[in-house]
């Protein structure tokens, strides 16, 4: 039980001279006040109350206690009226973990806007494929890809992760352009490592869902090395929208299947579960936000 509440309770029956008068006041049961009462009794190893059926006396330590108990409460009450009455302004230091080739991409041009913007947070930025635990590792927010796994975390969707199939015209030269998913398992297909099941592709189409398995000589745990893997020929990936477009464009890559989609994933902000979030989480969270459609492009 908080101790607050436990001398709000016995400040209370001083001044009120019972326990009823106290319940009343506060809003409880006479039960409930006693019990806080009793706690603070063996808190402090000394009765604070002589009781009988009629009536209430407060013993010399309940005198010594209470300008004491007054002043612990008053001070309280100034700390969290201060808090409330003035917005806190974003400072410390936000650990923010986020994947790594959607960090390089995205988040250091967030960064720099949020950094001009509130000079006070130190920002610990996080890029790694993993994930990791919040809590273990002090971590305030993170942004994920993916379809989140059951936990006690909170999670907001942000936005929308597409994505391309993709090859060089080189590699496509020599071992020809597939027409169908199914054409897929007679190519060399570059998996990411992190995607369960990694050795099967999933597509949509105006006939439905297409899942096909597929194998080949590299396997990566990060976007931005598979779009390096596809670059130097080595075969078909299927690869964020961020890290292709610009190949596609300049014709050093090429879309693949052009009647079927590669399946979207969604992109989430997720923080420990608590009552409040800070000032700093939630003022970089509200940055992220606000470019949300960056995202989606």
């Amino acid at each position: 039980m908080d101790r607050i509440d436990c001398l709000l309770a016995f400040v209370r029956a001083m001044e009120g001279g019972s326990f009823s008068a106290a319940a009343k006041e506060l809003g409880l049961g006479q039960p409930a006040v006693s019990k806080r009462i009793a706690l603070l009794e063996e808190e402090f190893g000394s009765q604070l109350f002589m009781r009988t059926t009629r009536k209430l006396t407060p013993t010399r330590e309940a005198h010594r206690v209470y300008d004491l108990a007054r002043q612990v409460l008053g001070t309280f009450e100034a700390a969290r009226a201060s808090i409330r009455e003035a917005p806190a302004r974003p400072s410390g230091t936000l650990r923010v973990s986020v994947p790594s080739s959607f960090g390089r991409h995205y988040l250091m041009p967030i960064v720099r806007d949020y950094a001009r913007e509130y000079p006070d947070v130190k920002l610990d930025l996080r890029f790694d494929e993993r994930t990791i635990n919040l809590v273990e590792e002090g971590i305030e927010l993170a942004l994920r890809i993916g379809q989140l796994e059951s936990s006690s975390l909170m999670a907001r969707r942000i936005g929308t992760v597409r994505r391309h199939l993709v090859a060089t015209p080189v590699y496509l030269r020599e071992h020809g352009t597939p027409r169908t998913p199914d054409d897929l398992k007679d190519h060399q297909c570059i998996s990411y490592a992190r995607l369960a099941p990694a050795n099967q592709w999933t597509f949509e189409s105006d006939d439905g869902r297409h899942v096909v398995s597929i194998s080949g000589p590299v396997m990566v745990d990060d976007a931005d090395a598979m779009r390096e893997a596809v670059l130097q020929h080595l075969g078909v990936a299927i690869v964020p929208a961020w890290c292709v477009t610009d190949s596609i464009r300049r014709g050093e890559m090429k879309a693949l299947l052009p009647d079927y989609t590669v399946s979207t994933m969604p992109l989430h902000a997720v923080y420990p579960e608590t009552h409040w979030m800070s000032a700093r989480a939630r003022s970089f969270l509200d940055f992220v936000i606000a470019r949300a459609e960056d995202f989606n492009a």
